[in-house]
């Protein structure tokens, strides 16, 4: 029997009966999901199994699954003892599942009466007394996992661990929904042009695609062990599990930048109005655990405006950053300088700046080509897909990149997106 069937009749279960569920259980009820998130091909499949395995795995008399919608949180799908806002949409800034998102962590709420931040309206007509909202993928939320109890509650810390495995799986399997359509349509259009390069490199993304799910399950299947043996763990153990996440993370990694070099060459961009400066920021925050124990200085001009494509201008900025980042690590001030370098009528060029590793300035061509490294792996990590993702993506915006460096003095970055429109 498996635990979704064990536990399939949510209605008659009682809280005393989620209380018991073993670590055991958890990671079944996690391995399914995946399982079943790996083979969902439509949205409804996919809201219907992230709502049910967080009220398996928390306990909750509902919970609800929440996208966002440019500003406003729409409750796309609920699993619960009775209504909540199925179909609803509310404004992000008026909604906790807002606030969570836009503040990038999880939410919990003992007591929803006593928080200002929750729309009291809203819930009176509900039976929500205590919840926890779970954003899907911590940076750049694409919605979140809501948690609901009639009384007063306060979830541990492994099942908080345990929903956030749960949500960056959503985030991969909403991905993956969002690029398999991408890919159907260039599929169709190969075919149409008889191009056989086209194939093979849908084929090749497409493989990407279908690992990203596996490679996250394994990854939070090992966290969730580490939870599990806790202070029982020996030293060899632990550096194993330790190892197996760490070639996760980097394996996650090098699909990330294989797919968002695909994106960029499909070309399907939605240009709008963006703050760089505000962005940058941003991405400065989330990387912060790279350099929490390095001393490291930014310098982020204001007001640095484009008219572009936010997902992949955070993935040039992402790039850009971390590896400033990465090849300052050996200064004892790592600084990193961004700003304007000049304009025209159409296009502004921007710089990232620092004072690392440099390089030398007669292969700066190289620097933008797929698989190809200045350093070896040894001195920097690195996936070699990175600047040939930025170059892609500012490609396609009709922009341009290059290069300025010298051994062990640093370099600077150049790109141009096209300026707002007046």
């Amino acid at each position: 029997m498996s635990v979704f069937s064990k536990f399939s009749n949510l209605a008659n279960l009682t809280k005393t009966n989620l209380g018991n569920l073993t670590k055991k259980d958890t990671s079944k009820i996690l391995t399914t999901a995946f399982e079943k998130l790996s083979l969902s091909s439509d949205l409804v499949s996919i809201t219907s199994i992230v709502a049910e395995t967080a009220r398996l795995l928390s306990g909750a008399d509902g919970t609800t699954f929440v996208l966002r919608d440019k500003d406003l949180c729409y409750y796309v799908d609920e699993n619960s003892i009775s209504p909540l806002w199925k179909g609803q949409r509310f404004p992000m800034a008026n909604c906790i599942s807002g606030w969570s998102m836009i503040h990038q962590q999880p939410v919990m709420i003992p007591d929803i009466y006593e928080d200002n931040r929750i729309p009291h309206d809203a819930y009176r007509p509900t039976f929500v007394k205590s919840l926890c909202m779970i954003p899907i993928r911590i940076e750049n939320p694409l919605g979140a996992i809501g948690n609901y109890w009639s009384q007063g509650y306060i979830p541990s810390e492994d099942e908080v661990k345990s929903l956030q495995v749960l949500a960056n799986s959503t985030a991969i399997a909403l991905e993956n929904l969002e690029l398999r359509m991408v890919l159907t349509n260039q599929n169709d259009y190969s075919k149409d042009l008889q191009s056989r390069n086209n194939e093979l490199e849908i084929a090749l993304n497409a493989m990407a695609h279908d690992l990203r799910t596996p490679v996250a399950g394994m990854t939070g299947l090992a966290e969730l062990l580490r939870i599990r043996l806790g202070d029982h763990i020996d030293p060899e153990s632990n550096d194993f599990l330790k190892a197996i996440m760490d070639t996760g993370r980097q394996t996650a990694n090098q699909i990330e930048q294989m797919l968002s070099l695909y994106r960029a060459t499909s070309g399907i961009i939605s240009k709008q109005e963006l703050d760089l400066s505000k962005i940058t920021n941003e991405l400065v925050n989330v990387l912060r655990p790279e350099y929490a124990n390095r001393a490291v200085q930014f310098n982020i001009e204001p007001h640095l405006m484009a008219y572009a494509d936010a997902p992949l201008v955070r993935i040039v900025m992402g790039n850009l950053l971390s590896n400033a980042l990465k090849y300052s690590s050996k200064k004892p001030l790592s600084q990193i300088d961004v700003g304007l370098h000049k304009h025209d009528n159409q296009y502004n060029t921007f710089y990232v700046r620092d004072n690392g590793d440099g390089f030398d300035p007669g292969k700066a061509n190289k620097l933008f080509q797929p698989m190809s490294r200045l350093h070896s792996q040894t001195e920097f990590a690195g996936t070699g897909l990175g600047l040939a993702s930025v170059a892609k993506i500012v490609e396609v915006h009709g922009g341009r990149c290059h290069a300025e460096g010298k051994p062990f003095e640093g370099a600077t970055f150049y790109f141009s997106l096209p300026r707002v429109s007046s």
